[in-house]
């Protein structure tokens, strides 16, 4: 252990004073972990780790934002719609950004970005300053993402790649689990403030890390289409608040809502009208890439199915088992240890077995847990869940990591940046339309239910009174079975959201054979 100390300290020391040889010490395959590159891929997961955390780290703790910052439900869903829609407008720019101040510039300026604005959410003191803070954050995580997507496919080739690519695919199946884990530890033994506090220290290990150690890259002579950004901006913004209040302001019913999908649509028209005319924010030469297109629908329907059982789960644990918000936390964390366990193994089968199949067997995997989450009942055992959870991050894992390799297949390395932004935009698109479908099952479904259970609460009902009889006071007997109704109905909503994810993933256990098939091996062609 002293001596791996000693090698990193002096590798730190060679960066900053010998930088002419550091090509020589890169081809030094026994120290790749301690590489330059790898340690700054590694700094840059981790702030993408940390912005995909914050996606759903706030929305365990918004009860106790909400007492403190004497906010209603309305007002408190402003500080997690901001977050998303600044992330939404700005990480389609990622090629765009890199390419007019370079990949260290924007890493750096994001770091801080997001360090101070973490800050200023922690010491927030009011909605209208949480939301602020929570824009200039959204803005300051945007590119992690897709910088770090794109910095490894640039720096490394073949088996280390798909080391990198790894690691990467953790960062995104473990942020929406982490998110809820911590941010229910935290809400539960510390202030709701630390949720935000403890961006800072990775923050500050990454700016420290990138700026010592990553070079400078070449930047190019790029002209701004400020008319381009405009559209984009204002289209996918509107779409993004579509989705996100569409639930709460029962979508089509309300005039507000109906005016921002129209404006939405409009925009992203005429934003697709400057990309066919070549004056566009985003490189529209990515679509003309067949394996890459169909990867970002690929991610963007299985975000879909998959995020309405990562928000909702941890809530049907504490309102529907009556676990507290640390222990559904503790609960579901199996998940994040089955898909650590699962990435190498998948890294490993794709050496010898075409992605494809790989990827197809993963959504099984998947398939096979959506469909034991709806089969749950009312006291279903821990080691079931716990069984459950592993099941599924096993899952996730296996289409993550394959689809990571497939949708660079054949793609230009000068595209790269561009199609990292873009790839990542199809993510997060589809986890908040997820999230939107979602809520609106549950609510639909939990009044069916409730409509079809309380019809069976009748004198003359045999069962009713049956059930009457069992109980002490006859008098309270209709207010236990109202209560009990209402409890079955919201359990039986959020199984129905897990049942319908699991079929609709049958239809994408054949996606992946539209794709072309990728060199057997491992390694991502780049032609």
């Amino acid at each position: 252990m002293e001596q791996l100390w000693l090698e990193l300290a002096a590798r730190f020391l060679v960066s900053a004073t010998m930088s002419n040889n550091r090509e020589v010490k890169l081809n030094n395959r026994d120290s790749f972990w301690l590489q330059d590159r790898t340690i700054i891929a590694l700094a840059l997961s981790l702030m993408a780790l940390a912005e995909i955390i914050d996606l759903t780290i706030v929305a365990v703790a918004l009860p106790n934002i909400m007492g403190s910052l004497s906010a209603n439900i309305d007002e408190i869903s402003l500080t997690i719609t901001s977050y998303i829609v600044a992330a939404a407008i700005f990480i389609p720019l990622t090629g765009f950004v890199t390419g007019k101040f370079g990949v260290k510039r924007v890493a750096l300026v994001s770091a801080l970005l997001f360090g101070v604005s973490s800050v200023l959410c922690g010491l927030a003191t009011s909605i209208p300053e949480m939301v602020v803070f929570r824009l200039l954050q959204g803005m300051g995580g945007a590119f992690m993402p897709s910088l770090v997507q794109g910095y490894i496919v640039d720096n490394f080739q073949d088996k280390e790649r798909d080391k990198m690519m790894t690691i990467f695919s953790l960062c995104i199946v473990l942020g929406p689990i982490l998110g809820p884990v911590m941010g229910g530890a935290i809400a539960e033994n510390m202030n709701w403030r630390w949720i935000f506090y403890v961006n800072v220290p990775i923050c500050l290990i990454a700016f420290v890390v990138i700026q010592i150690l990553m070079d400078n890259t070449q930047i190019k002579p790029i002209k701004a289409d400020y008319i381009s950004f405009l559209f984009m901006a204002l289209g996918f913004g509107c779409l993004e608040y579509f989705f996100d209040e569409g639930n709460s302001n029962n979508w089509f019913e309300s005039n507000t809502l109906i005016i921002v999908i129209v404006c939405s649509a409009l925009f992203i028209i005429f934003f697709i009208w400057r990309g066919l005319l070549g004056k566009s924010v985003v490189n529209f030469a990515l679509f003309k890439h067949k394996n890459f297109v169909l990867s970002c629908i690929g991610v963007w329907i299985f975000m879909i199915l998959l995020i309405g059982e990562l928000n909702f789960f941890p809530t049907l644990l504490q309102q529907g088992y009556g676990y507290t918000v640390d222990m559904a936390g503790y609960i579901t964390a199996p998940r994040g240890v089955a898909a650590f366990i699962a990435a190498p193994i998948f890294m490993k089968l794709a050496q010898k077995i075409d992605a494809r199949f790989l990827m197809s067997s993963g959504v099984f995997i998947f398939i096979l847990s959506g469909f034991m989450l709806s089969t749950y009942s009312v006291d279903q055992n821990k080691t079931l869940i716990v069984i459950t959870m592993m099941v599924q991050g096993a899952g996730m894992m296996g289409f993550f990591v394959n689809i990571m390799q497939l949708a660079y297949t054949n793609l230009p390395q000068e595209l790269n940046s561009d199609a990292s932004g873009v790839f990542n935009f199809f993510r997060n698109i589809g986890s908040s339309i997820g999230t939107s479908i979602a809520s609106t099952i549950i609510s639909h479904q939990q009044q069916v239910s409730w409509h079809d259970l309380s019809g069976h609460i009748s004198q003359h009902s045999a069962v009713y009174q049956n059930f009457t009889a069992k109980l002490h006071s006859a008098s309270h007997s209709v207010q236990f079975a109202a209560s009990l109704v209402q409890q079955q109905a919201f359990f039986i909503s959020n199984l129905d959201v897990f049942y319908y994810a699991a079929l609709g993933s049958i239809g994408l256990f054949f996606f992946p054979f539209l794709l072309d098939k990728p060199a057997i091996g491992g390694a991502i062609r780049l032609e």
